[in-house]
């Protein structure tokens, strides 16, 4: 008799709400209770698994909840009986073109919460704390959401606050991200929007802290969960890395042969939220089934709720800009789930 495999409550749990929500009857709130009780216990690559293979629209509710359950936590009821949250939010800032390293990148953490308190219009009596400096997207990239949920609830337990990263690395891409606390709050979300005038006070706040920020307002956005940071920092530093792996291999082919390649840039069409991209380095002279001079692992990167255009954008701009002229853009197509 062959042996079956009898998943742990906790995936059962997920598989029963994720079942439910397809039947138009999902609890948000269980689910969110299930994918913090998976990070508590280390298995976020579980629930990214799980992601990949759903449907586009069960892919974007999870991937929602999922940040939220990283990043959002109950800290119970209020004096006035209302219930009250702690949320870790992230805002994306530009940096100047030629930063220096070793990285001066400390602001004033109580100033930057005046900032924050008055020009993101928060409900009176909700405590603001700000990371201590700003962290770069390949600084960011190395944090879990298992890490991030594990620093917002030792705040709500009472815990000595600890520097998310121990150090900071230089930047992939020119940009940073402040990180923040909000505890107490009375909505379990972020302002979805920030007005004109508070958004230039807000930026020359920040910039008068860090000389290193460049002075551009109309890049500022509205702020998020820091998974979401999370996430878009590892799509910037894989792309680039995939990129940079590319680039490396294309320049130690033969002139002759690199003369002739052509990049093939391919993404797989998976559930639209959570996918892989890859590239080839064809060289036309060859037979057809010789298949590609090389092929670079597959880099997994997040799409859902980012400013990310299709990912070969940025491989194509980063790859021209190396002399690379000839490519191809390819879209693997995938049966439906």
């Amino acid at each position: 008799m062959s042996s079956w495999y009898r998943p742990d409550p906790l995936t059962r749990d997920l598989i029963h709400l994720i079942n439910a929500r397809r039947h138009d009857h999902g609890d948000a709130d269980a689910a969110i209770d299930t994918l913090q009780a998976l990070l508590e216990q280390d298995r976020e690559q579980d629930v990214l698994t799980i992601l990949a293979a759903l449907d586009e629209e069960m892919a974007e509710w999870l991937f929602d909840l999922l940040a939220e359950a990283a990043c959002s936590i109950s800290m119970g009821e209020g004096p006035d009986d209302k219930p009250r949250y702690a949320i870790l939010g992230a805002l994306e800032l530009p940096l100047q073109a030629d930063v220096r390293t070793p990285l001066h990148l400390k602001i004033d953490p109580l100033a930057i919460a005046d900032l924050l308190r008055e020009h993101l219009h928060l409900t009176p009596g909700t405590v603001v704390m700000v990371e201590p400096r700003l962290l770069t997207d390949s600084t960011i990239e190395r944090l879990t959401l298992q890490e991030l949920h594990q620093h917002l609830a030792g705040m709500t337990e009472g815990q000595r606050r600890q520097l998310l990263a121990a150090r900071l690395h230089p930047p992939m891409e020119s940009t940073a991200f402040l990180l923040f606390e909000l505890l107490g709050s009375p909505e379990p979300g972020l302002p979805d929007s920030i007005e004109e005038h508070s958004r230039q006070a807000l930026l020359a706040g920040l910039v008068a802290q860090c000389p290193e920020l460049a002075s551009a307002p109309h890049m500022l956005e509205a702020p998020v969960f820091s998974s979401y940071a999370m996430f878009d920092a590892q799509n910037a530093v894989r792309l680039h890395r995939l990129a940079d792996e590319t680039v490396e291999v294309w320049r130690d082919l033969d002139p002759t042969v690199r003369s002739r390649t052509i990049v093939h840039l391919h993404t797989q069409c998976g559930n639209g939220v959570y996918m892989p991209v890859w590239t080839d380095l064809f060289d036309p002279e060859l037979p057809d089934d010789h298949g590609p001079v090389w092929t670079s692992p597959d880099v997994w990167v997040f799409t859902a709720d980012l400013p990310i255009e299709w990912p070969g954008e940025m491989l194509t701009n980063r790859l021209l800009a190396e002399g690379c002229t000839r490519f191809e853009n390819h879209i693997v197509e995938t049966p439906d789930n």
